[in-house]
């Protein structure tokens, strides 16, 4: 699941766009299993069986509901067996111990309605191979620098976001305040596990900007969870409506991005616009 958010305030007019989202990309960590396509539960779409792994392993399950990628708790994902797999609330299963176990999508607020995968889990064979050594995580600094980069590159063509035709408008400029509150919302919503415009302390896109002195007269917001490249997230913002208007919106001067890693989707991104 890949979700995405837009704000925009323009005089204390506050206007907050449908969430939208991009297709879920197949797990890389392990072999993908040939499965069938399954529905037990309305509405709910998935595999038939979650394969087999070897301890260690693991395999991302999607499950579509209503055809569409599910909306941020909209599934609750349990696991029958703890000591031979466990599943994060994002889908990602991760193999403990030799065994079976099935793993349960239900929503949330119909635990009756469910998909259940059949695992199979199996020892570790033969001399481990040595553990690779990870490459570096990418700096915030570095992926901030390429979404400015990109979204000028967008902004420097006529394109059409929904209904609403843009022309080609100027660059936007970096803004260290902006980058601040961008930035600093980026991380919080990895390290406590959301996805909202509203920090759970309550403070609002608004707030959180004022508060670095950024003295504006118009301002928005664009969030996204999931994406793992500046190309990806700004591609997907430039598809939805919203955020496309938000990125090409002539008024807007400056620009602050926020990127952070971890929670259940793994990377955070924030766009905080804004002109004074």
């Amino acid at each position: 699941m890949r979700p995405f958010q837009q704000l925009v305030l323009v005089g204390g007019l506050l206007t907050l766009a449908a969430c939208g989202s991009a297709p879920e990309a197949p797990s890389a960590t392990a072999p993908a299993s040939s499965t069938s396509t399954l529905t037990l539960a309305p509405g709910l779409t998935g595999q038939a069986s979650a394969g087999t792994l070897t301890v260690g392993q693991t395999r991302q399950l999607n499950v579509l509901v209503g055809g569409r990628a599910p909306l941020p708790g909209e599934l609750t994902w349990t696991t029958s067996n703890a000591g031979v797999a466990t599943v994060s609330q994002s889908g990602l299963v991760t193999a403990r111990g030799a065994g079976n176990a099935t793993i349960r999508a239900a929503l949330t607020n119909n635990r009756s309605a469910f998909l259940d995968f059949t695992l199979s889990v199996t020892a570790a064979t033969g001399t481990p191979a040595p553990t690779p050594t990870p490459a570096p995580s990418p700096s915030s600094s570095a992926f901030a620098q390429q979404v400015l980069t990109l979204t000028n590159q967008a902004r420097a063509q006529a394109r059409s976001c929904g209904a609403t035709s843009f022309a080609a408008t100027t660059p936007l400029t970096s803004s260290a305040q902006l980058e601040q509150a961008a930035q600093g919302h980026a991380a919080d919503m990895a390290a406590k596990n959301y996805f909202s415009h509203t920090s759970q302390d309550g403070r609002t896109m608004a707030q959180r900007i004022t508060a670095t002195g950024y003295s504006w007269r118009t301002i928005g917001e664009n969030i996204a969870a999931g994406q793992p490249t500046p190309e990806s997230v700004v591609a997907g913002w430039l598809a939805s409506e919203g955020h496309c208007r938000n990125i090409m919106n002539p008024s807007f001067k400056e620009l602050g991005v926020g990127y952070a890693q971890g929670g259940a989707y793994g990377s955070y991104w924030v766009q905080d616009f804004g002109a004074r």
